[in-house]
């Protein structure tokens, strides 16, 4: 079981809304799976246990607090439990609870539960952290009320116990006002814990959907809500939903959900056709003769397009046209062909582009100008297979360099006479191949690499960001494998790049 088992995931807690009955309990599951059913939903029917009486201190078990009565009046046996274990299974939900104490962990792990939840309550409760992590079961730890600076200290503690872990943005009110939800904060704990599932742990009320739905725009990818069924005999409290709410909710949330769209896609298929529509074409402003440039004094734009007519954004500088073409008549893509220097030129900076993006995803700044050199291999045609981005940073009897690279990219097998090189990741996976040994790198990895030594890498199919710390660099002190790549000046394999509009030095073709 991975971290994909947190993805859009709804926790349900039933809590003590079983009154301590049996029946009731089977028939709010039975209610809630029907819905479950009918959306296809992620979902869980979370449990909470306390080892009774003892989790009550015995001078104060038939007192009249509020909290003491409801443990102890809805109180079930572990057979009654693991029945209702039983039937939350039957009806296809995941199961999940909530131990507010060490034995009751024990008892999560007798019974085979697929998640455990910390509550709010015990998130500073390290004694019961320390018990939870004897185990592997997926843990849920919800945050209301605690500092930012202790949820740093709960995700140092479970990432060094190589747990899978989500958090939970929580506001300990119940019901939970709109005004007091801070949904803004979710996408602090995104930007703080970036390798951690984020979830909303909801109190609103009932019928409040607009909460879930901006939590789910801030990026939360669990959700919990409480669950009953009011009945003449049991009452249900301000926070907790019933089927027929739920169903509305679910409707509502779900809509949202294909509202809101997928973060990576941009483009649909319908908005190319009404582009295109819309979009100009290029036509002769007078007679063009074959070897003529076009340019402004002999071509002009006008709808509509024409299918195999030159788009106006693709008129490129230094455009020639291969026949003559009369006054007023379309200009096709057959009809040109693009200067070969200018064309590479325009494919090398869309790559700086790439790079650009890749660093300002993941907040790295290297200013406006800079030392970069763009190894292209195999030539810069084949630039997205093999090749790399090397920026410069510093080279002195100790050297620094950034090496940005594409998805899939790969940097051919080559060794230093010179220097030793450490390897730190930053951002994606790197696979390393160092002599015999292969590393699979991700962000905080590091590699020491020795004279000599033969190497070759390849990014992740996300790409990938490392720094390169080593003795000084000489230009002259790469020697590769591959005969071709032998063959090739240095000044043939790179291209320099002082700054996001700039490109110098020769290019392979």
């Amino acid at each position: 079981m991975t971290k994909k088992i947190f993805d859009n995931l709804l926790v349900l807690d039933l809590a003590n809304n079983h009154f301590g009955d049996v029946s009731h309990a089977k028939n709010i599951i039975k209610k809630f799976g029907i819905i479950r059913k009918k959306y296809n939903l992620n979902s869980t029917i979370k449990f909470q246990f306390r080892q009774l009486p003892e989790f009550v201190h015995e001078d104060y078990r038939n007192s009249d607090i509020k909290y003491v009565r409801r443990f102890l009046d809805t109180r079930l046996s572990d057979k009654k439990f693991f029945e209702i274990f039983k039937f939350i299974k039957k009806n296809k939900f995941k199961t999940s609870c909530t131990p507010f104490d060490e034995g009751s962990i024990s008892k999560i792990e007798e019974f085979g539960f697929d998640i455990l939840k910390i509550a709010s309550v015990s998130a500073l409760d390290f004694n019961l952290h320390e018990r939870a992590c004897k185990n592997k079961i997926p843990k849920i730890i919800s945050t209301g009320g605690i500092k930012l600076e202790d949820i740093d200290k709960i995700v140092s503690f479970y990432s060094k116990k190589s747990q899978k872990f989500a958090l939970m943005h929580c506001v300990s009110i119940y019901p939970s006002d709109n005004n007091c939800l801070n949904i803004n904060f979710i996408s602090n704990l995104k930007k703080r814990y970036d390798d951690v599932p984020i979830g909303w742990s909801t109190h609103e009320r009932p019928d409040e959907i607009l909460p879930a739905v901006l939590a789910m725009s801030k990026g939360a990818s669990i959700f919990e809500k409480h669950i009953g069924i009011k009945t003449k005999r049991y009452k249900l409290n301000d926070y907790s939903i019933t089927p027929e709410t739920f169903d509305n909710w679910c409707k509502n949330f779900l809509e949202a959900e294909k509202i809101l769209g997928n973060y990576n896609k941009k483009i649909f298929s319908q908005e190319l056709e009404t582009i295109k529509s819309l979009s100009r074409g290029v036509y002769a402003k007078k007679n063009i003769k074959v070897g003529d440039v076009l340019n402004n004094a002999n071509t002009f734009f006008a709808i509509p397009l024409n299918k195999g007519q030159l788009p106006s954004q693709d008129l490129k500088k230094g455009t020639i046209s291969k026949t003559n073409i009369k006054k007023n008549k379309s200009i096709n893509t057959n009809n040109i062909k693009y200067n070969k220097d200018l064309l590479l030129e325009y494919q090398i900076k869309a790559y700086l582009h790439k790079a650009k993006a890749m660093l300002n995803y993941n907040n790295i700044k290297v200013g406006k100008s800079f030392d970069l050199e763009i190894s292209h291999h195999k030539g810069i045609k084949n630039f997205e297979k093999v090749g790399c981005f090397l920026f410069n940073i510093v080279n002195r009897e100790y050297a620094k360099k950034l090496l940005v690279m594409l998805p899939n990219q790969k940097h051919p097998s080559h060794f230093h006479q010179k220097k030793t090189e450490t390897f730190i990741m930053v951002a994606g996976k790197l696979k390393l191949k160092d002599g015999n040994k292969i590393f699979n790198l991700t962000p905080g990895d590091i590699v020491h690499l020795d004279k000599s030594s033969w190497h070759s890498f390849e990014a992740g199919n996300q790409g990938c960001i490392f720094e390169e710390i080593s003795t000084t660099s000489y230009k002259n002190d790469s020697f590769y494998e591959n005969k071709n790549i032998k063959k090739l000046d240095r000044d043939m394999r790179k291209t320099y790049v002082k700054n996001w509009f700039s490109v110098t030095g020769k290019i392979k073709y």
